[in-house]
């Protein structure tokens, strides 16, 4: 190893082409290494080509690693995540090309709202002015081309990160990039070195920081608009590593150095002005109508499952807009680019019978996915029929009558299919805290609220009763009484554990076919539950404290 200068560590190396040296480097022959063209000017101007994307030029750079933001999901495996309109339109429009327009030859993406609109396109930072420039026609399509769920992962990190800050969307934050790459998953993948991993991840950020954003007001009254259009996030990024000392054979007094593989990166964020109208400075809360970014959603792989990938992230800032979780199938996948007016003409055409099958089939694999994951799912019997539902739904005996009649659904299928209502919801844990948020702008859900406060209401009188004296005995009785069906209550919302469960099949005598004949679910069910790569549902939960109450407090209670 070498020591320059500038401090930074420098190993020798050869080029590929280059044959090896044929004398061994020893200490005359590093001497003799002409060093004259490697200078820690050079290094400075090195680390000054990255860019703030969005802001300002900026001189030298301290070689110093940037303070940064702890990673998401540290303690809770959810955050809090931005679900107002500019999130929310920003998220779809990282999807995908399919769900911008090209207007005049500018492409752009649009969701209305009130008494505007947000509107998305494309912008680029000119290397010779420095500023920020909109991009239109082919240069632009090219950078919407790779948009995917992976850019949309990296917006919503982006939101929520922003959130968690002290003051919530005031300033910038840093993120490591090998954070990310536990965040997202990544760090099992052997398809990708680190350093190539950092690079990814890299351009992912830089495919965000492409995303500007114009907030059209419209005042229908006096016939006039504002709009202003700016670059919707600020961006740096810095990566760190090691420089490699390059001799040629042709030239063994002279040197070159080569940049190895990066070891980190750091990709500093903070949103532009836009986020101002959305702010209420003295109560930082009314900004957020927002949500909660669950860790399993950053997890999706987008290539194997896209719609589960698409869905996860549109539902994930629709879960907060839209409480009753009710949408149709059609507008889902329009809204995240698998149903635009030209798939749906070759869907609904003679040749698009294969077409048709795949969607469905994709469609039914992303529900699976989005369950197995926590996601509360159900259909509305009245248009949604069990001939065109998924397979798993459908209980063991019915399974087998519809494998039969799957090459042959009903007539017109794929209309029905379209118009069909489903439920999906987050987690039950996520629902929870969505309703404990005391924010205005947050309709809160009565079920739940009014039971807690049963349950807390009674449990108090139980606690106080005990305080008494004798005079209130009975009261007291009474108030137990309450207390401990209650307490039954609440162990019927008590996750299970697969060896509990099976510990108390055991003790009840029952086997794993019988538990799933009563439950009228497919026999294989209770076994997932037991080595837990499916997830007992509240019904079935219910049913199982039910029935196995004595068995399950004996064996979790000790």
């Amino acid at each position: 190893m070498v020591k320059i200068a500038n401090n930074k560590q420098l190993k020798i190396a050869k080029k590929s082409k280059v044959d090896k040296l044929q004398k061994p480097l020893n200490l005359e022959t590093i001497n003799s290494l002409d060093f004259s063209s490697i200078s820690v000017k050079n290094f400075q101007q090195q680390d000054n080509s990255q860019t703030m994307v969005g802001d300002t030029p900026r001189g030298s750079i301290a070689h110093q690693n940037p303070v940064t933001q702890p990673p998401l999901f540290q303690t809770t495996d959810d955050a809090p995540v931005m679900t107002s309109h500019p999130y929310l339109s920003g998220a779809q429009a990282c999807l995908g090309k399919t769900l911008w327009d090209d207007i005049e030859g500018v492409p752009c993406f649009r969701r209305f709202f009130g008494q505007g609109f947000i509107e998305h396109n494309i912008i680029k930072e000119n290397p010779e002015t420095n500023r920020l420039e909109l991009i239109a026609g082919n240069a632009a399509w090219e950078i919407i081309q790779k948009f995917n769920p992976e850019v949309a992962y990296m917006f919503l990190v982006f939101a929520s990160c922003a959130t968690d800050l002290e003051q919530p969307w005031s300033g910038n934050f840093t993120i490591k990039g090998t954070d990310l790459i536990k965040t997202f998953g990544w760090g099992n993948r052997t398809d990708l070195s680190l350093g190539k991993k950092l690079k990814k991840l890299g351009m992912i950020a830089q495919q965000v920081a492409h995303l500007s954003i114009t907030i059209n007001q419209l005042d229908l009254k006096r016939m006039k608009y504002s709009a202003e259009i700016q670059a919707m996030w600020q961006l740096k990024l810095q990566y760190t590593g090691q420089l490699s000392l390059v001799l040629e054979h042709n030239h063994p007094s002279k040197i070159d150095h080569e940049f190895d593989d990066p070891t980190e990166l750091f990709i500093t964020v903070g949103a532009n002005d836009w986020v101002r109208p959305f702010q209420d400075l003295e109560n930082y809360r009314s900004l957020y109508e927002y949500g909660l970014l669950a860790k399993s959603t950053l997890q999706i792989n987008p290539y194997k499952n896209p719609i589960a990938a698409r869905l996860a992230v549109l539902l994930t800032i629709m879960s907060r807009i839209k409480i009753d979780g009710e949408y149709k199938v059609g507008t889902l996948l329009k809204r995240i680019g698998f149903l635009c007016e030209e798939q749906l003409q070759e869907l609904q055409s003679k040749s698009g019978y294969v077409k048709r099958i795949k969607l469905i089939e994709q469609w039914d694999n992303a529900l699976l996915t989005l369950q197995d994951l926590g996601w509360q799912i159900s259909f509305d019997v009245m248009t949604y029929p069990e001939s065109i539902q998924p397979v798993w739904v459908l209980l063991e005996d019915k399974v087998k009558e519809k494998k039969k009649e799957e090459a042959q659904r009903p007539r017109g299928w794929l209309n029905v299919w379209l118009e069909a209502k489903i439920i999906i919801k987050p987690t039950e844990k996520i629902q929870e805290k969505l309703e404990a948020i005391n924010a205005p702008a947050l309709p809160i859900s009565q079920t739940k609220p009014d039971f807690k406060q049963k349950n807390k209401t009674i449990l108090t009188k139980s606690k106080d009763s005990e305080s008494k004296d004798s005079e209130i005995k009975n009261s007291h009785i009474n108030n137990k009484e309450e207390s401990i069906s209650v307490i039954s209550i609440e162990n019927q919302q008590k996750l299970i554990p697969g060896w509990a469960l099976e510990e108390a099949l055991k003790l009840r005598g029952w086997t794993k076919s019988y538990l799933a004949e009563k439950l009228n679910l497919q026999k294989s069910l209770p076994g997932k539950w037991i080595n837990g790569s499916r997830k007992i549902q509240p019904l079935h939960l219910k049913q199982l404290w039910e029935w196995l109450a004595p068995e399950l407090n004996q064996i979790m209670g000790n």
